[in-house]
């Protein structure tokens, strides 16, 4: 089977591109011919990852800045390389680009992927949406809120966003030497985030919630973006936020600063379903959210939802003391997570065989 996995973010340290990599690898392994096709020029170590798992990337680093151009140079690399399947991942209507470039291409089947709950642009998602509905023949979300988002009355598949339940396992020694470079004590509170900085993300939030917990309270921002520098400039002018927030940039792997952290902490302004909080509840955190975000999220009663406009909330639950069972937490949690179908190798096996019911139906 010819796979092309499409992305329409950034193939980045991002939720989209970890289901794409997560997939690809396995597909490969599988022995499946897989491409990833990105909208940006990928940074050489990511591209490297890649590379090394046998799977071809296409970059067309021209999506945003010139959507005419990209629209036919993808649809000349798909009618040349004649894919099955032609997977689509993003969060609305505007998947149209990707979707109607197949279309023209001859793919027979195309799969739009439903990564979220809304859109930053309404307006084009509501003026795509015939084009969108005209030229999709496969649906498939994260969960049901985003499928309904995207879908609407259409049936639509549900692949939970699966992640390597061991390799997020709970681990004691990593947790020191993480919190060894912190120079952290051991009654120290470890408060943790994940995620790209931008207004979705919305960790500017944090800054503000950090000043009204004690001073044994501390908080590590995992990752970069846009507003990153913002934040950083934001911190270094302030005396005590400079002290008790931490900044680590992109990383590759985040497991080691999850196992760091005391209390995961997710105030975005809307997800789909997000891996962070997967992988964090794998390693045995508790978390306080957003509740803006779907309660299907709260996978193991792990998760208070608290209203972004009532900071005294977010305090009240951050102060509740923490249990400290955690090895035991995370052997539970994972349990819970993968009977939940949040193993990624059952997903990818699920997800394959969607493909072939679809080339099945559109051959």
């Amino acid at each position: 089977m010819k796979i092309a996995l499409v992305n329409t973010v950034n193939l980045e340290e991002n939720g989209i591109s970890t289901f794409i990599l997560n997939n690809s690898y396995l597909f490969s392994k599988w022995g499946e011919d897989v491409a990833i096709i990105a909208p940006n020029k990928v940074k050489k170590a990511f591209k490297k990852r890649i590379i090394s798992k046998g799977i071809r990337l296409i970059e067309l680093p021209m999506r945003d800045n010139s959507p005419q151009i990209y629209f036919w140079k993808l649809i000349k690399v798909l009618k040349k390389e004649k894919y099955d399947i032609v997977h689509v991942n993003g969060n609305s209507t505007t998947m149209s680009i990707e979707l109607l470039a197949a279309w023209f291409a001859g793919i027979k089947v195309r799969i739009a992927h439903s990564h979220n709950t809304t859109a930053d642009h309404t307006k084009i998602n509501k003026l795509l949406r015939p084009i969108f509905n005209l030229t999709v023949n496969g649906r498939v979300a994260c969960n049901i809120a985003a499928g309904k988002w995207l879908f609407h009355q259409k049936k639509f598949l549900v692949i939970r966003n699966g992640i390597n339940l061991s390799h997020f396992h709970f681990d004691e020694s990593l947790r020191e030497n993480y919190r060894k470079t912190l120079k952290l004590n051991k009654d120290d509170i470890l408060l943790g985030n994940v995620g790209r900085f931008n207004r979705q993300k919305n960790q500017v939030v944090l800054l503000d919630l950090i000043k009204q917990l004690g001073d044994n309270y501390y908080l590590v921002l995992v990752g970069s973006g846009v507003n990153f520098e913002k934040i950083k400039k934001r911190v270094d002018s302030d005396v005590f936020l400079r002290k008790h927030i931490f900044f680590t940039g992109a990383v590759s792997d985040t497991s080691g600063w999850l196992n760091a952290m005391d209390l995961f902490l997710l105030p975005s302004l809307y997800e789909g379903q997000p891996y962070t909080l997967i992988e964090a509840t794998a390693s045995g955190l508790d978390a306080v959210v957003s509740n803006i975000i779907s309660s299907e999220n709260d996978l193991v009663s792990n998760i208070s939802f608290e209203r972004l406009d009532s900071p005294k909330d977010w305090v009240q639950k951050i102060k509740i003391p923490i249990a400290n069972n955690r090895e035991l937490r995370s052997n539970s949690y994972c349990q819970k997570l993968k009977k939940k179908g949040y193993d990624t190798t059952e997903n990818a096996k699920m997800l394959l065989k969607y493909y072939k019911k679809k080339i099945s139906l559109y051959k």
